[in-house]
């Protein structure tokens, strides 16, 4: 059994996608149509949904997690995709809203994803990125060490740790022509470090 499947685990994840969802719910529109990247669960979509019943959610990611149960899909406001190639499955200008949460460093090239997110977004649209990001060769060992014991709790996860500093993420921006639009930071549960929250767009 991995602990995952776990009572327990389930409600801490639960109250992280609550705490996450609360924050967010203010960042996204009415009636958006939002892509969640490396959506896991997507028990933060579910929480979304109940602030803002409007939206519409897609759900993306490499694996379908072994907590994304048949019940969350039979919600229609509520799609999911299985990412099978580099390129993001979907045609430019597709979403009002992409989330990226707390994924970008499980992808294998995080400025290449960022570059896709914004290909994806209606030219109105908007990236939030919610990600943690070091401020030194400690803290970066320390959100790694972290980050990896979490997701080998669940089955069948990939985990390579590409994390960059904040400053390093402030250059992609700049490279790549997004705008801050709203700069914060959340703490979901309180062992884990703040992660940085940026609303962008072209």
């Amino acid at each position: 059994m991995f602990i995952a499947d776990l009572p327990l685990y389930k409600k801490l994840t639960r109250q992280r996608s609550i705490t996450f969802a609360a924050y967010l719910a203010k960042l996204i529109p009415d009636n958006a149509h939002v892509m969640d990247f490396g959506c896991g669960n997507m028990f933060t979509a579910i929480e979304l949904l109940k602030i803002n019943p409007s939206l519409k959610i897609t759900g993306l990611d490499v694996i379908r997690d072994q907590n994304l149960t048949d019940e969350i899909l039979a919600d229609k406001r509520i799609d999911f995709k299985i990412a099978n190639t580099k390129e993001l499955p979907f045609a430019d200008n597709s979403f009002d809203i992409v989330l990226a949460l707390a994924t970008m460093h499980h992808t294998p090239d995080p400025e290449y994803y960022l570059s896709e997110l914004k290909r994806v977004i209606k030219p109105e649209g908007a990236i939030i990125l919610v990600e943690e990001m070091y401020l030194n060769q400690l803290d970066r060992i320390y959100i790694s060490a972290q980050d990896w014991l979490l997701n080998k709790m669940k089955k069948g996860v990939p985990v390579p740790l590409n994390f960059r500093s904040n400053r390093q993420y402030l250059n992609t921006f700049n490279k790549q022509s997004l705008h801050i639009d709203f700069q914060g930071s959340i703490r979901p549960i309180p062992t884990m470090m703040h992660h940085y929250v940026y609303k962008l767009t072209k």
